[in-house]
């Protein structure tokens, strides 16, 4: 089975979600970010991986996010938490037009 993985390192927290081609997450886990942004991307990875009894050759692709985005160093993409949270909001609720990201340090928002 093919999965994909998305690893949103914020600046207080560091989240990983693994989903199946269903759409179904399979693994997750949320781990502090601190002052090792890359190490922090690698442990919640490695948690939800963990959780979903899964190896890394079953995930086909990565996404980071978030302001540690580039640290995300095993990842296939990298893009903004706010472009992330426009396109899951959009597939969960279509009509929506308006997303805010109310985060650590910051807040963001967007209009379609």
């Amino acid at each position: 089975m093919t999965y994909a993985a998305g690893v949103d390192v914020g600046s207080t927290q560091t989240k990983a979600v693994i989903i199946d081609k269903d759409l179904q997450i399979v693994g997750r886990a949320l781990v502090p970010t601190g002052a090792h942004v890359a190490l922090a991307a690698e442990t919640a990875y490695e948690m939800a991986l963990k959780q979903g009894n899964l190896h890394k050759e079953g995930v086909s692709f990565i996404v980071g996010t978030g302001y540690g985005r580039y640290n995300v160093t095993f990842g296939d993409a990298q893009t903004t938490e706010i472009s992330c949270h426009g396109r899951g909001a959009v597939h969960l609720f279509p009509g929506t037009c308006t997303v805010v990201d109310i985060g650590g340090q910051d807040t963001k928002s967007a209009r379609k």
